[in-house]
């Protein structure tokens, strides 16, 4: 039976390799990889002329023995192959799945017509596999044609440069193999029987890469990639995410009361110019509306979420007479309240979550009753849960599901109160974990079930998506700082009163900062970064020393950055003045962005809000 990761892949781009038969191996061929094309007498194709196929999925093989044999194919182990991709490549888990995420980019891109069955249609799958598609003129680029270029030189690939370029592809071929092809140098080339097992094992999502490759220690390189999970898994947040749900549901949007379009919504507000701030905070991003919601008239501590509805913002109080705070926007009040920090809200609007000696889950409508203060650990609208740790995010299941929470290992964040040049340490360990707890509503309080623990070495700030299908971490490298954020895909079963669950890792970002938070469709992330000296360039400075950094290089500050999930494609949506710290930025439904902005020597902060994902998504139409 076919392994259904192997089975979605080929469905949708890969089902022709199945109809067309077995292509000819080439047979243990010895010679360097740029001569080992297929021999002159081979006749251009013509328009009967039927494509090889790319390869043959080895469905005979279980999980276990497709990862011994393609990882001994590459090298690793105690006696390496003749094609050793080692010598070339650390064989580290981080590389197996930046080569998985190159592949299936280049599957969806490069590969989805396999048949070539016009000169168009090649020069098309070959153009795709160019350093920049669409200039005859650019190298071939080994990355666009994924763990693909291991079969550069097989049949199907001389079939496709063949019908692209006539009786003159030989050099455009050779080019092509010399730049893309792999492995290089002296290493044998791959007969097709050993590039089927290759092939197979990367498109079923490299099983059991955990088990068979060491851990390697702490990484010294981010390998970025996003694999075909994370597009599927978009594709349905879209149709079926909170973000539609509360959409269905009519859920009243803060601010939008007579808005023609979300875009509309927070007209009342005051821009940030409008509101005495100088900077061009807004000049990232085209036509972006950033809306200054209140001056908060106290500090906050850590970090800021808000409901679903953008109507409450809560976050722990660093001074204003209480341990914390939520500020009821449409009622411009702020409520005091015993718990600590980590404020977090259920993304269908009927709960939300605080700290205090404790994690306490309580009902939204206390804040609708607007009450003058809240004692969580006393309050009868809020149920404490055991099994929930500090540094808690929340999601909830789309069809009915559970509610669900995260926690685990953590670094504090609690800057821009004072001079803050650096992001949050990353001193996880070999030991790190993250802890999953499923939650009911049993029609009078909130009641955790048990708890499930999964590892997730050197990393740690563990946030989950509100759709609770995703989970991404900060990953540790050398000297204890971030190397990127890694994501995971939660895939979660029914088992009596609790959960089967696994964890499959499905994609890493290379930028670094703060824990980031999830749209409500899982189509974005965003998060914040502090301005240190390596920023320089990026905020229009030749270097740190220019001269005019050098207030940045005294007061530092912090922008705003937009991470699309589905390319890993960042965008700084704020540009932000000296001493200005814009943090803990974070959605709620309909797709605008909540952050505070802290300024150094100011004793309260501002709650703002930007469109900046909705601009840059409606700009894709």
């Amino acid at each position: 039976m076919q392994h259904p990761r192997e089975f979605a892949f080929l469905r949708s781009t890969l089902l022709s390799i199945v109809a067309l038969g077995t292509a000819a191996c080439s047979g243990g061929d010895s010679k360097n990889i740029a001569d080992a094309g297929i021999p002159d007498a081979v006749p251009v194709p013509d328009a009967t002329s039927i494509a090889p196929t790319l390869f043959t999925p080895r469905t005979d093989l279980t999980d276990s023995e497709l990862a011994d044999q393609a990882l001994a194919l590459m090298g690793l182990g105690s006696t390496p192959a003749a094609n050793n991709c080692e010598d070339c490549h650390g064989l580290t888990r981080q590389r197996m799945r930046y080569w998985q995420a190159i592949t299936d980019v280049s599957i969806t891109s490069c590969y989805a017509d396999l048949n070539l069955e016009t000169q168009a249609a090649a020069r098309a799958a070959i153009d795709c596999m160019r350093k920049v598609p669409g200039d005859d003129n650019s190298m071939y680029h080994a990355e666009h044609v994924g763990i693909f270029s291991t079969g550069a030189h097989l049949p199907w690939f001389d079939f496709a440069f063949r019908r692209a370029f006539g009786e003159d592809y030989q050099t455009e071929y050779d080019n092509f193999l010399a730049m893309a092809g792999m492995p290089r140098g002296n290493q044998l080339p791959f007969t097709q029987d050993q590039f089927d097992i290759i092939a197979t094992w990367f498109t079923r999502g490299v099983p059991e890469v955990d088990a068979k490759i060491p851990n390697e220690g702490v990484p010294t390189e981010c390998l970025p990639g996003v694999t075909a999970a994370v597009g599927a898994h978009v594709a349905d947040m879209k149709i079926n995410g909170w973000q539609a749900i509360n959409e269905q549901n009519s859920l009243l949007m803060f601010g939008c009361d007579g808005a023609a379009t979300t875009l509309d919504c927070l007209s009342a507000y005051p821009s940030y110019a409008d509101a005495g701030f100088s900077s061009g905070w807004s000049n990232s991003v085209a036509d972006q509306q950033i809306r200054i919601l209140r001056e908060s008239g106290y500090s906050s501590s850590f970090w800021t979420r808000s409901s679903a509805d953008g109507r409450f913002v809560g976050n722990g109080a660093q001074s204003g007479g209480a341990n914390s705070r939520v500020v009821d926007l449409q009622r411009d009040v702020s409520i005091p309240g015993t718990g600590f920090y980590d404020p977090a809200f259920l993304p269908d609007n009927t709960g939300f979550m605080f700290h205090e000696n404790g994690a306490y889950l309580c009902d939204q409508n206390l804040l609708v009753s607007e009450p003058t203060e809240i004692n969580y650990s006393s309050d009868p609208d809020c149920s404490a849960t055991q099994n929930v740790g500090l540094y808690q995010h929340l999601g909830a299941g789309v069809e009915g599901n559970d509610y669900w929470a995260v926690a685990g290992p953590f670094a504090n964040d609690n800057g821009g109160h004072n001079v803050t040049r650096r992001d949050p340490e990353a001193d996880f360990s070999n030991g790190s974990a993250i802890a999953l707890t499923p939650i009911i509503h049993n029609g009078t309080n909130y009641v955790d079930k048990d708890t499930q623990t999964f590892s997730t070495p050197l990393q740690g700030d563990a946030v989950l998506s509100t759709s609770s299908q995703m989970v991404i971490s900060r990953q540790r490298g050398p000297s204890q700082r971030q190397l990127g954020y890694v994501m995971r895909k939660i895939n979660s079963t029914p088992v009596g009163d609790g959960y089967q669950i696994e964890l499959e890792e499905v994609a890493r970002y290379c930028i670094n900062g703060g824990k980031p938070a999830f749209s409500y469709d899982d189509r974005w992330m965003v998060l914040h970064h502090y301005i240190g000296n390596s920023d320089a360039q990026e905020l229009g400075f030749t270097d740190a020393s220019d001269p005019g950094f050098s207030d940045y290089a005294n007061q530092a500050g912090a922008n705003i950055y937009l991470v699309d999930t589905l390319t890993g494609e960042s965008t700084r949506i704020t540009h932000m003045e000296p001493g200005q710290y814009a943090l803990y930025p974070h959605f709620r439904s309909d797709g605008w962005i909540y952050f505070m902005v802290r300024t150094l020597g100011q004793g309260s902060e501002h709650i703002v809000a930007s469109d900046a994902a909705l601009r840059l998504q409606a700009a894709e139409l």
